[in-house]
């Protein structure tokens, strides 16, 4: 029976109580007390045999297995004792500062590239895209378009030049500039017929620029002159042809009807020398550039990824594409030839923004490295699975930063202002932007471009890329052209073909026809890995090093430790314990 225990029984039984002999409490009979008297007597009993905290405490100091802490505590002269507690003090705080700059360094990351050893790779989807994106043959059958017909153009402008005071023959003979700038009435005048003119269907502020101011030269007369909405920087721009008939943005619908078809655009196909057909290929349609076609994509026939188990330019992928050069149009298309994007095939193409351009007239070899990069997500680092994330196409494609910050955009575009600026399937309940919108959508895409919205796009913590090195030749010569032509002519029915008077000589051969050979330089590639600092296992064990390295810690000492306050605490509460039964008792 303990102390306890006989005080509550000498409580309950307050006319007599027999105590029992129990050690270290020595009671030879039974006696009728009080319990007030019963409580004092065995408290101040036990209480001779409680060590106080300072006992405790020698005693942790005589037993512990910690290095320094025992020469603090044995130590008889008061110098050695304080040479010891400044010492273990000193190696604590020492501690303290490393295990701080290990748990900082804990959420950093290094960076381990290796070269990966492979006998087959998946081969990326090939996107090839032509840069004109309506075919000039069609513009006379849509009369939302006829205004960029090309002689349309040229005799409005050039009546509209007239206009102000400005020829295009005393351009191109005047050896002055100042000589056909305008008059500020002439300047007026097109300020106005800029601000208020133009088709409803063509935005003004198109593409990224919201509003440019255009200066004329210091030399000139008006060096604060602003035209708004033209898309030029300088003044013999104000000859040209098309000066104020720009083309609206073309729907999906257009660009079906209009743009230029897959059947006429890949003339040859073969990957990994067997033929292929147009069929291959799946229509991607793109606001700049029009119709695209993907090889190898998520959403095309073939429904495993090709793979490539051979480097070198004789394989992989070869194309022979016809660009139909009569069909351009001046006023949209600045260059002339194809751009060719190599993709991850799971993600949505962007050859606006990435891809390489090539011209008509050349061999163009495209000799590819894979990277695979991997990224640490929270908390070493800050990339995402895509998961959870908004990004173009989301049912079809994966994550990547750049459907993610175009999605953004046209979110913030739709929900804003009513109307988007792309033709992305995400978007086809919403009208194209026009200049109804153009106020709101300046604000919207100013935001953006100053990274004042909360598009939240991390990088993807998985993806592959795919560094490129161009080589070109011209082709074809005039020696292998009608080889090549009558290769070509042998398919039946290919005199229908677009292509095949524009093959009859070598100038229209070289002005209409690319070719193109996408393959790997090897098959070995690149593994870029983002990797912790220190994992959990080696954070702990260096911690653990370091306890022991300073002050001579381990496991079991701050094991002792934490025994040492559980005594120390019960002393606390049975003193305090102690002092008011006994003040209770003499009250």
């Amino acid at each position: 029976m303990n102390i306890f225990n006989l005080l509550a029984e000498a409580r309950r039984a307050p006319q007599c109580v027999s105590i029992k002999e129990t050690p270290p409490i020595h009671l030879s009979r039974s006696l009728c007390l009080s319990s007030s008297n019963v409580d004092m007597d065995v408290s101040r009993k036990s209480h001779r045999f409680t060590p106080s905290i300072r006992e405790t405490i020698q005693g942790f100091g005589a037993e512990t297995t910690a290095h320094g802490i025992p020469r603090v505590i044995d130590r008889p002269r008061y110098r050695s004792k304080l040479f010891w507690a400044v010492l273990v003090l000193a190696l604590f705080g020492v501690f303290i500062f490393q295990a701080v700059r290990l748990l900082r360094d804990y959420y950093t990351f290094n960076t381990k590239i290796e070269l990966v050893n492979s006998e087959e790779v998946e081969f990326p989807a090939i996107t090839v895209c032509n840069l004109n994106r309506i075919r000039l043959s069609r513009l006379p059958n849509n009369k939302r378009w006829e205004s960029i017909n090309n002689q349309t153009a040229y005799e409005s402008n050039q009546n509209r030049l007239e206009r102000y005071g400005i020829t295009t023959s005393s351009v191109f003979t005047t050896s002055s500039v100042s000589d056909y700038l305008p008059d500020e009435k002439s300047h007026d005048r097109i300020q106005r017929d800029v601000d208020d003119g133009g088709d409803d269907d063509y935005d003004w502020f198109r593409d990224s620029i919201a509003e440019e101011e255009y200066r004329w030269p210091h030399s000139m007369p008006y060096p604060g002159y602003r035209m708004v909405g033209l898309p030029t920087t300088h003044l013999g721009s104000l000859a040209s042809p098309y000066l104020g008939i720009l083309p609206p943005s073309p729907t999906k619908e257009e660009l079906r009807e209009m743009g230029h078809r897959r059947e006429d655009f890949i003339l040859e196909c073969r990957f990994n020398k067997q033929r292929c057909e147009a069929d291959d290929f799946r229509v991607i349609q793109n606001k700049q550039y029009g119709n695209c076609f993907t090889f190898n994509g998520v959403t095309s026939t073939q429904s495993s990824p090709r793979r490539v188990t051979k480097a070198g330019s004789g394989f992989g992928l070869h194309l022979t594409l016809y660009i139909e050069h009569d069909e351009y149009i001046g006023a949209m298309t600045e260059d002339t030839g194809v751009k060719i994007v190599a993709h991850p095939r799971d993600i949505l193409p962007h050859p606006e923004d990435l891809g390489l351009s090539f011209s008509p007239g050349f061999t163009s070899n495209i000799g590819l490295r894979q990277v695979e990069i991997k990224r640490l997500p929270y908390p070493h680092g800050n990339c995402t699975y895509g998961k959870d994330r908004r990004h173009l196409s989301d049912d079809v494609y994966e994550y990547n930063i750049i459907s993610c910050q175009k999605r953004c955009l046209q979110d913030g575009l739709a929900d804003r202002c009513g109307c988007v600026t792309d033709i992305y399937n995400d978007y086809d309940s919403f009208p194209q932007c026009n200049r109804t919108n153009r106020i709101c959508r300046q604000t919207v895409e100013k935001s953006f471009y100053q990274n004042q919205m909360d598009c939240k796009c991390p990088a993807k913590c998985r993806e592959f890329i795919y560094n490129t090195q161009a080589t070109s030749s011209v082709w074809p010569s005039e020696k292998h052209l009608d080889y090549w032509r009558k290769r070509i002519e042998r398919p039946r029915g290919f005199i229908q073909h677009p292509a095949f008077t524009a093959i009859q000589n070598i100038g229209e051969a070289r002005k209409n026809l690319v070719k193109v050979k996408v393959y790997f330089e090897e098959l070995n590639y690149e593994l870029v890995e983002q990797v912790p600092a220190h994992t959990f296992e080696s954070a702990v064990g260096t911690i653990g090093g370091l306890i022991g390295l300073y002050i001579g810690f381990s496991l079991i000492t701050v094991s002792e430790i934490l025994v040492l306050f559980y005594d120390v605490a019960r002393l606390m509460i049975v003193k305090a314990f102690y002092k008011e039964t006994v003040d209770g008792s003499e009250s």
